[in-house]
């Protein structure tokens, strides 16, 4: 779950799949001391795995082992 809102207002907590909604991003992770990369959509996210949905299929990383998430979303 992510924070979302700003000082003044309520805070509300939101899922990557509602962050990221139908957005295209980029996941890099750590898989066997290598770094990845995954490209594609977040179809879905738990407390344990997100899911990404990506030209080469779907593709399922550990929330633990996520070092970072990149988008193209304005705020």
């Amino acid at each position: 779950m992510l924070p979302y809102g700003d000082d003044e207002m309520e805070e509300k907590e939101i899922t990557l799949t509602q962050y990221y909604n139908n957005e295209e991003v980029k996941i890099v992770w750590k898989e066997e001391g290598r770094t990845k990369l995954g490209r594609g959509k977040i179809i879905k996210d738990d407390d344990v795995f997100i899911y990404l949905k990506g030209s080469k299929g779907l593709l399922v990383v550990n929330r633990t082992e996520v070092i970072a998430i990149k988008g193209s979303k304005q705020q």
